[in-house]
């Protein structure tokens, strides 16, 4: 009897000890973090795109084979091979919106991603484009 007893205290402590590590898991941060500056270009009026350099970074919990792709692209920009985190400058010209994310060789799940936009600047409000004059020039 006094066996059985001790049997389901083991087993009460353990289910306890358990339940309790399950919301510390869970509070974890996510195991993948990716940064990219600067998020925004900016395309003047009258040009098509604009020239950026990217610097791109990201960190891991776990080591492990890690793909930095782009949207606008099909193949990686690079990978990584039992990586804990990893760094990639990267100029180019951007024209449209796209995505870097991290994610495994050939895979498509995206464990990390980062939207780069683009804003531009037409100014469609003709007081922009008048010459301005003082208001006592009548001539």
């Amino acid at each position: 009897m006094r066996n059985l007893i001790n049997g389901l205290a083991a087993s009460a402590a353990l289910v306890l000890a358990l339940a309790l590590a399950l919301p510390v898991a869970a509070a974890e941060p996510g195991p993948v973090k990716l940064a990219v500056k600067p998020l925004l270009c900016v395309v003047d009026k009258g040009a098509s795109s604009c020239m950026m350099s990217f610097d791109i970074r990201w960190k891991s919990v776990r080591a492990g084979e890690y793909c930095l792709n782009d949207s606008a692209k099909p193949e990686p920009v690079r990978c990584w091979t039992l990586a804990l985190d990893g760094t990639v400058l990267q100029e180019r010209e951007v024209s449209e919106e796209f995505v870097y994310w991290l994610g495994a060789p050939g895979g498509a799940d995206h464990l990390a991603e980062v939207k780069v936009s683009v804003l531009r600047v037409d100014s469609a409000d003709r007081r922009r484009e008048r010459r301005t004059r003082h208001v006592w020039d009548v001539l």
